[in-house]
């Protein structure tokens, strides 16, 4: 075997030739059987996402906001058959007044019922939107200015949203309350308890969860007490 160029006889270099042209066939075998490998894998799956359960109000099921609206509606319906179709004495209306709100707070948290601040403004924005959404009804109905005229309006105004909030807290704390007393150790308010851990850190378990029963114990008097009074105070048509 020679060159065709130089005449050269290139018979030395013919197992260096043989040997690299097995190494092609062998390359060549092993990219056919990488691409059977890759055809057989199943396809690549996307790890679920977590979630985080501090960043979502309702990501650990301990808000029920659908209660809030139906509450809402009927509150609204009540008001109307009570005050507009039925014309019934207004006792009626202060008992639903109260009743409902407080039923609609303790439907509002779930299985794990932790009071935070947001459920304070959950409370007092369905109450002012209670009201105003009932003097809208009446003030359309009756052709008359939907907002309250003089002092004596807003005050009765006022009183009746504090009736209202306060009757739905009283429901939220109670709900926390049978929570609390339920499970040992739950943290029914959180930052009560942070406050206090950051105060003395050796505060023993049973103590803290002594000082919120007792917080709990007396908001839950205090805000029934002041749904009802405020509830008689606060409707005077």
């Amino acid at each position: 075997m020679s060159c065709r160029s130089c005449g050269r006889d290139l018979t030395p270099v013919l197992p260096l030739i043989r040997r690299l042209a097995g190494l092609e066939i062998r390359i060549n075998e092993l990219e056919q059987k990488e691409a059977r490998q890759a055809l057989a894998l199943p396809a690549p799956t996307t790890p679920p996402v977590e979630i985080d359960a501090a960043a979502s109000p309702r990501a650990d099921g301990r808000r029920s906001f659908p209660a809030l609206f139906i509450g809402f509606v009927a509150l609204i319906a009540g008001y109307w058959l009570i005050v507009i179709w039925l014309d019934l004495p207004l006792s009626v209306l202060r008992f639903l007044s109260i009743a409902l709100p407080f039923v609609v707070g303790a439907l509002y948290f779930g299985p794990r019922a932790r009071l935070t601040w947001f459920d304070v403004c959950v409370a007092v924005v369905f109450a002012c939107a209670s009201v105003a959404a009932m003097n809208a009804l009446l003030g359309w109905i009756d052709s008359i200015p939907m907002t309250p005229q003089g002092t004596a309006a807003w005050r009765e105004t006022f009183f009746y949203a504090l009736s209202i909030g306060a009757s739905m807290f009283s429901g939220m704390i109670l709900r926390v309350l049978q929570k609390a007393l339920s499970a040992h150790g739950l943290t029914s308010i959180p930052r009560l308890r942070q406050s206090i851990l950051a105060m003395n850190g050796k505060v023993p378990m049973d103590m803290l969860k002594a000082i919120e029963l007792t917080i709990l114990g007396v908001s839950a008097v205090l805000s029934a007490l002041t749904g009802i009074v405020f509830g008689f105070l606060g409707i005077g048509r």
